[in-house]
């Protein structure tokens, strides 16, 4: 490739200008010359509007606006497609690019910040041998898929970009020949011409099997086979920095809510997430089943050439006396071949194994096992003579490693592929406690009667309700495929200790906790998410760790307890920065009560994709977390909205999961922040602008005439529709702001260009902080504090990714004007002021450290922009027909539902 060009940003420029020239050739075949010369003058002049003098965009804007108001609604539906288009290949070709750019550092010997390479002699210079094993031998790190969120793309639309971005990754070969490259570029065409044919919205929502298949596919297509690489990333790293290898245990897995999640979706029922669980062990043990044969193809050493150990051929012998009846065949077929013959009982084992489940499933019995592995630890234990064998007959070049790689799936896979989590309202387990200890109503639950209910040698009845039904679904699931298929009940939205109780005393209802067995096989999960129960949360922890009952089961559980904390309704009760302070107040808290009861303490992120939900890279959100508050164990959710954009392509996905661990190592290991007396400082500090913040969001939000404002400036009626997933938008039904999910509050706010959630009230705070503390300190405040500079980060990308101009278009959607001019006025006040504030603390511009965000930002917002106004101008004609009576054409609400996929696509955030 010596006459392509050498700057990486030039490369990425390259393909770019190549996709959009090729979707600008798939539009003149597909819609006519005059279609694509109506898309370009658009283009054109949203990209002059960007360009233009602030007296000259006003002009420029009523011209662009007024091309988009002649638009019909078929061609406005079509403008809107092009530009989804064209965010979908300028997406790929930035990962792609990001896959490209990591690969040139690794060829040119570069340590990249952040990992594992770069991390390991510190650890080594700082830590000894031994601490490094005794972490990695606790360290838990789980990653949990999650459907929910406002995952807009199609199972068929991701498997078209995966096959584009497979493309460009041929394309960069060195070796290519001029044929070579003019069939991928045909092949690119053809990906595009597809895209464009292919419907992007679903034309219904989808069902949770749907959601549980998509879930799947990252599981399986790109986690499952690329695991053990990450494993070997550690291991190298370890082993380079300390001089010899560095035994890493299984720390690395999965978990799911995809099909466990009760809360708020009535399509997720106990008998859904049983189903699940069988449909996850089934796929499990056929992909071991899979490697497993390849592994038999590749493993043909002869007895006439090579040695076996002795317990390999007990082990063939054994399998030969249990069952006979395959004995000959496989004796037969496999003469002379040790490790071929063992890996064909191996197959044929897990065989059987497959079609237990998958009976099971069928019949909603308890899978019956016959020849097959009713463990994993079976299945390690057959792999492992294998791995001793090698080892002892010089097979360390040849098989060895292709062994170890399965046993590593094995382990971290199990035979349920990633851990349900079943989560549900506390309100549900509040009520079936009631029910089950004939307590009144609506009283809250007296802890007396609790303490009562545990204390009886029988347990109480199992009351017929929800919250009851979906416990008998986790017991039902451990007992049907294997106990590492589910075991965190989560109550959503826990009030105190008294949930956590209750949670308990049904357990018992259950079987899932018999004290007198010595049996809690169960994880009680608390979830705190509004701010009031952020701050009562350690209250809550030191209520259950103090209680005997709970302290009882908490030393059956190995004295550990998870907790889980969320990222999205703190946010939307509180405002950016007081939810983030509010976030780590607890933490901290929470981890100092665990360390006095001896609790070993795993708090679960519920992080979300967009800034105002907790987002951002997973390294720095976990460097920034108060110190002491991992010690090895981390859980978080990875959303749906993100999941392609981390893991859609191989290699990205492995430097996200090296990322994690590396984070997660170097918080535990190597911690870095200010000494304790200067921490105090800092968070005295940011405690303030906190206070300052939450002031000024909840006057905008419980503002009476904020309601208003919202459903008018934002599509969220046309989100609440959109078929993009199975929950619904709203816990009950109720068109409030308290009512309203998160998630679509922030995909609204995100839709309208205002991102309120990722900045709104950070104006006046840091101001105010830098008035009353100074520059000087909040400079060095944000050198000192992780915490403080990821927070800045996140605000400077939300407020870089937020456009006042746009917003005002939206905002002039609002009936009520002098409404829309006070409330537009308060949001572009503090967006000024915070942008200001940064900029003053960074001592630089918004974007200045991040040039490749930046330049993306740039390359994009010509082409958003022309979406944005598309949607206000369907938006405003929607509304104009319902205000006079008039029916909603359904081409006119597809068009809007396609204007919110592209801007979604555009700004590579939904929710």
């Amino acid at each position: 490739m010596s006459s392509e060009p050498s700057d990486l940003s030039e490369l990425l420029r390259r393909d770019v200008s190549m996709l959009g020239h090729l979707l600008g050739d798939t539009l003149v075949e597909q819609e006519g010359r005059d279609f694509f010369d109506l898309e370009e003058r658009i283009r054109a002049l949203a990209k002059k509007r960007r360009v233009a003098s602030r007296r000259a965009r006003v002009h420029t804007t009523g011209v662009l606006r007024d091309a988009i108001a002649a638009l019909s609604t078929s061609d406005a539906e079509r403008v809107a497609r092009a530009f989804a288009h064209y965010f979908q290949v300028v997406n790929l070709a930035e990962q792609h690019h990001r896959v490209r750019r990591h690969r040139d550092e690794e060829r040119a010997g570069v340590v990249e910040p952040g990992s594992l390479a770069a991390l390991a002699p510190r650890v080594a210079h700082q830590a000894s041998r031994s601490q490094v094993e005794q972490l990695l031998a606790a360290a838990s790190i789980e990653l949990v898929l999650t459907a929910h969120p406002t995952e807009a793309q199609r199972r068929t639309v991701l498997d078209k970009h995966r096959r584009i971005g497979e493309l460009l990754d041929q394309l960069d070969r060195d070796n290519l020949t001029p044929t070579d490259s003019r069939t991928y570029r045909r092949s690119l065409r053809e990906e595009i011409a597809l895209l464009w044919q292919t419907d992007e919205i679903r034309h219904q929502r989808p069902r949770v099997g749907d959601e549980v298949k998509n879930a799947l596919f990252y599981l399986e297509e790109i986690l499952y086979p690329l695991v053990p690489r990450v494993y070997a990333v550690v291991e190298e790293a370890l082993a380079a920095a300390f001089g010899s290898p560095v035994a890493v245990p299984p720390m690395l897995r999965f978990g799911s809510w995809v099909g466990a999640d009760m809360d708020g979706n009535p399509n997720v029922t106990p008998e859904v997430a049983i189903d699940t669980a069988l449909a996850h062990a089934a796929r499990a043990v056929a992909l071991h089943a899979r490697e497993v044969g390849c592994l038999g193809a590749l493993l043909s050493q002869s007895t006439r050439r090579v040695g076996v150990s002795d317990e390999l051929r007990a082990s063939l012998a054994k399998d030969a006396q249990a069952h006979p009846e395959r004995a000959a065949e496989i004796v037969e077929r496999t003469r002379n071949e040790p490790y071929r013959g063992k890996l064909r009982w191996i197959e044929a084992r897990l065989q059987a194994t497959h079609d237990a489940f998958v009976r099971g499933r069928a019949s909603g019995g308890i899978p019956d096992i016959d020849i097959g592995y009713r463990a994993p630890h079976e299945l390690l234990e057959d792999l492992a003579v294998i791995e001793r064998s090698l080892t002892a007959n010089v097979g360390q070049h040849a098989g060895l490693s292709h062994v170890r790689t399965l046993r590593r799936q094995v382990e971290v896979f199990g035979f349920h592929l990633a851990t349900l989590d079943v989560r549900v309202p506390a309100p549900w387990i509040r009520d079936a406690a009631r029910i089950a200890l004939d307590l009144p109503g609506d009283d809250p639950l007296p802890v007396s009667a609790l303490h009562a209910a545990l204390a009886e040698a029988r347990p109480p009845a199992r009351p017929d309700s929800p919250g009851m039904r979906a416990l008998m679904a986790l017991a039902e699931i451990r007992r049907r495929t294997t106990p590492e298929a589910a075991e965190a009940f989560i109550l959503s939205m826990t009030r105190g200790h008294e949930d956590m109780l209750a949670a308990l005393v049904l357990a018992r209802s259950a079987g899932l906790y018999r004290p007198g067995d010595g049996v809690a096989d169960v994880s009680i999960v608390p979830l705190f998410e509004t701010l009031d129960d952020l701050d009562r949360c350690p209250r809550a922890l030191e209520l259950a760790f103090s209680d005997a009952h709970y302290s009882r089961y908490v030393a059956l559980r190995r004295n550990r307890q998870e907790v889980m904390v969320g990222y999205s309704d703190s946010n939307k009760d509180a405002g950016i920065l007081a939810s983030s302070f509010a976030l780590y107040r607890a933490q901290r808290a929470c981890s100092e009560v665990g360390r006095r009861h001896g609790v070993a303490l795993t708090i679960f992120h519920g992080r979300g994709g967009s800034i105002g939900r907790g987002g951002g890279p997973s390294q720095r959100a976990i460097e920034s977390l108060p110190p002491g508050s991992i010690q090895g164990r981390f859980k978080l959710t990875e959303q749906g909205e993100v999941l392609g954009w981390k893991y859609l392509m191989p290699e990205i996905a492995v430097r996200n999961l090296e990322l994690t661990t590396s984070g997660v190592l170097r918080s535990s290991l190597v911690p870095d922040g200010p000494p304790d007396e200067e921490l105090a400082q800092y968070e005295t500090a940011f405690a303030r602008a906190a206070e300052v913040s939450l002031e000024l969001y909840r006057a905008l939000v419980r503002d009476p005439r904020f309601p208003e404002y919202f459903a008018q400036s934002t599509p969220i009626e046309e989100i609440g529709a959109l078929p993009i997933g199975s929950r619904p938008a709203r816990r009950t039904g109720l068109k409030t702001i308290d009512d309203l999910r998160a998630i679509p509050w922030v995909f609204a706010w995100n839709q309208s260009r205002q991102m309120v959630p990722g900045w709104f009230g950070a104006g006046r705070a840091l101001t105010g902080l830098l008035r009353e503390r100074g520059v000087p300190f909040a400079r060095r405040m944000r050198e000192r504090w992780p915490f403080f500079a990821t927070t800045l980060d996140a605000v400077s990308v939300a407020l870089a990714t937020t456009d006042v101009a746009i917003a005002q278009e939206y905002a002039s959607l609002v009936e009520d004007r002098p409404l829309a001019r006070e409330m537009y006025r308060r949001i572009a006040l503090d967006h000024g002021r915070a942008v200001r504030a940064i900029c003053t603390i960074l001592d630089r511009p918004l974007l200045a450290r991040e040039p490749g965000l930046a330049r993306s930002i740039e390359l994009r917002n010509p082409y958003v922009d022309p979406l944005s106004f598309v949607q206000v101008e369907l938006l405003r004609r929607k509304r104009g027909l319902r205000h006079s009576g008039d029916p909603v054409p359904a081409s006119l609400e597809s068009a809007l539902l396609l204007t919110i996929n592209g801007v979604a696509a555009g700004l590579r955030n939904t929710g």
